[in-house]
Formats: structure tokens, sequence, C-alpha cells
């Protein structure tokens, strides 16, 4: 392979070869006028002819094929011979030939090629004399050129080699942010998708089986404050469903839980429950949570009582929240039908139990874990324990992002 024009330093080489190349030429034709002014035209004429053709090669290099880099070698190698017999002062033209091979040639030709040019050089010497320096001289020249062609061409590959690395490194980054960024896309569609499910959907049903009962207690021929109850409790639940979809959309925390604490809003979410009788137990002191731990455990109770109203066909529920010194449980039990949990899982995703997987990934996003006891007619438990030193600092977290 020829030497690289971008590789590292090459333009300084190649502009100190130029000029070398130029005085080179002139003192050849300087010294020749002591010969006689005919040996004078016929050196400066070889001399110029091959400096036209060594700068026009030079210049025109990029736009040549391996083919007519040959050609452009053999031709001034064939100006320099022709120029050795005139004055020996020629031979030293050498060093620009060692630069066309270098540039031309891959490096098994342009070694051969340097090696058969000193080759050249050392024979010129010939008629005036063999000596050591005129045999060690050359091949020192052409063996040194040949080591530091070999170094640089090294040095250019390791450079070569490095900004591909560095441009291999900078694709995987971008990938791999892109592929972080999918990612986050799809954890947070993941996320709006249990919001949805555990408050809009959540809400939207307790509404229709209110206002269903309330249309049979119409029908029915019922006292009039009995479906207006429940028409009230529906009125009021698509009222809290409102507020939570503002603030969903806004990124804000939920509506129950902005105007009171954990325990108040778990209230609110019992009264408006009519067809089970949930009641609300705080065990353990009180103590502030990180907002995010408070989120999650409200949605957990949500979509926990959800389940209960619409597959558990139960008349009670209980909710307990614990404060232990080292963790917060949230317990929600009913009296109902219960279920297989070994058989639920089974099912393909999103068959029926999209809100207990929504419950676990909201426990894991804290830290915390969540168990499912159940057996077919004895009623469900659900229990969620988020630790306390997580909750702190996902508390400090949060401090530090905001």
């Amino acid at each position: 392979m020829a030497t690289n024009r971008h590789a590292p330093g090459f333009s300084y080489i190649t502009v100190g070869i130029h000029i070398i190349t130029a005085l080179l030429l002139a003192v050849t034709v300087a010294t020749s006028l002591t010969v006689g002014i005919l040996e004078f035209m016929q050196v400066s004429f070889l001399a110029v002819t091959f400096g036209a053709i060594y700068y026009a090669g030079n210049h025109f290099f990029h736009q040549l094929n391996s083919t007519q880099h040959g050609l452009w070698a053999f031709g001034l190698t064939a100006l320099w011979i022709l120029l050795l017999p005139h004055h020996l002062s020629a031979v030293y033209l050498v060093a620009a030939l060692y630069f066309v091979y270098l540039r031309s040639f891959d490096e098994r030709t342009s070694t051969a090629a340097i090696l058969g040019a000193t080759g050249i050089v050392i024979v010129a010497n010939i008629p005036t004399g063999i000596t050591v320096g005129a045999v060690v001289g050359p091949l020192l020249g052409g063996v040194v050129t040949i080591g530091i062609a070999f170094i640089f061409r090294r040095m250019w590959r390791m450079s070569a080699e490095k900004e591909e690395l560095i441009d291999q490194l900078m694709k995987t980054r971008s990938q791999l942010a892109q592929t972080e960024h999918e990612a986050g896309m799809a954890a947070e569609r993941q996320r709006i998708a249990h919001e949805i499910h555990d408050t809009v959907a959540q809400g939207l049903s307790s509404i229709q089986m209110l206002l269903s009962v309330a249309e049979e207690d119409i029908k029915s021929g019922k006292p009039q404050e009995e479906p207006l109850k429940k028409i009230a409790i529906a009125k009021k639940s698509a009222a809290d469903n409102l507020a939570e979809a503002r603030a969903m959309i806004a990124a804000l925390q939920p509506a129950a839980l902005a105007k009171t604490n954990l325990e108040g809003a778990l209230e609110r979410i019992a009264e408006n429950i009519e067809s089970v009788d949930v009641n609300i137990s705080v065990e353990g002191e009180d103590r502030q949570l990180p907002m995010r731990t408070e989120t999650t455990l409200l949605r957990i109770a949500q979509g926990a009582l959800g389940n209960v109203v619409k597959h558990s066909q139960a008349t009670a529920a209980l909710v307990t929240l614990t404060y232990d010194p080292d963790e917060v449980r949230l317990d929600v039990v009913d009296n109902g039908v219960g279920f297989d949990p070994a058989q639920v899982a089974a099912r393909p995703r999103g068959l029926g139990h999209i809100g207990l997987d929504a419950m676990r990934e909201r426990a894991r996003e804290v830290g915390g874990t969540l168990a499912i006891e159940s057996t077919p007619g004895q009623g469900t438990a659900i229990s969620v324990a988020v630790p306390i030193i997580n909750t702190m600092r996902d508390e400090r977290k949060d401090e530090t992002l905001s």
C-alpha cells in the first residue's frame, strides 16, 4: 500500500522533500558548468525534465491510478540514470526517488525499488574507485530510508486504527444513547399505562357499577334516596378521577395526596366504594414518607381495591397501613371468592393480570416487594413492603435532582 497523504506530518515531509529535490537539481545543473556549455545544456534539459515530471506527478498524484504511479516512478528513474554519467552529484537525487517509490508502491515493491536504486548508486561510483564509504554510505542511506518508512507506516496504521476505534466507540455510544432513550420511552409508556389503569380505569369502573346499581334501584321502585345516594357517590368519583387525570397530565402528585396525607387519601378511596365495606387501619407511628413512596402505596391500594370490587365478590375489605422502624407496609385483605395466583400468573401478559403486574412493578421501583396470598373460596390478601432506608435514599435523590 502506498503512503497515505493524510498520515500524521506527511505534508511537512512532502514539502521538505520537494525543497531538497529542487536544491539537488540546482546543484547538478550548476556543477555541469565546469565541464562545458554542451554538457551544461544536456544536464539542464534532463534536470528540467526530471523536475517537471517530478512536480507534475506529485501535484496530480491522487488523480492517477497504480499503473500510472509506476510509470511515473519508472520515468524519473530513467532520467536519473541518464543524468548519472554527466555528473556524479546527480546520485544524490536518489533521495527524491526514495520518496517517489514510497508513495507509488506497496511496502515490498518500494523496498525492492529502494535497494535497486541503492545498487545503481554503488555502481555509479565504480569509475571513481570503489571505497568502503562509496558502498556503505548508499547502503546505509537505503536501509535508514526503509527503516524510517517502516516506522512511518506503522505509526500511520496505528493512527488509522485509533481513528477507526474512536469512530466505532462514537457509533456505539450513539446506539447506546438511542437504546436508552427507547427504553426510557417504553418505561414511561408502561408507567402511564399503570397510572391510567390504577386511577382512571378503576374510577370509571366504579362509576359504571354505581350507576348500574342506581338504575336497578330506580327500576325496582326503591325510595328515591337510595339511587340518589349512589349517583352522588358516582359524581364525586368522577370529580376525583378528573382531578387525577389533570394531575397526571401535569406530572404532579396524585390529587388525593395533594389535599391530605396517605391515610386520608386511603379513606377517600374507601368512601367512593359503595358495593364493598372498606375499612382503613393505621398501625405504628405515622411518619412523613417521600412523595414517590406515598404515591406508590396509594396506587397499589387503588389497584387492589379495584380488583376487590370487580372480581372478588367480597362484602368487606380491610386496608392496613403499618409503620415499622425499618419499613412501611400496606395490606389489603378481602373476604371474597379468592383465586389461584399460580394459575393467573400462567396466563399470557395482559389477560387478566395486568393490575397485578402493575402493582409488582410499582413496588419494585421503590425497592419494595409485593406478596399475594389467595385460595379459591377463602379471600385474598395483598401485602407490599417498602424499606424505610430505601424511601429516605429516594427522597434525597429526588431533592438532589430537583
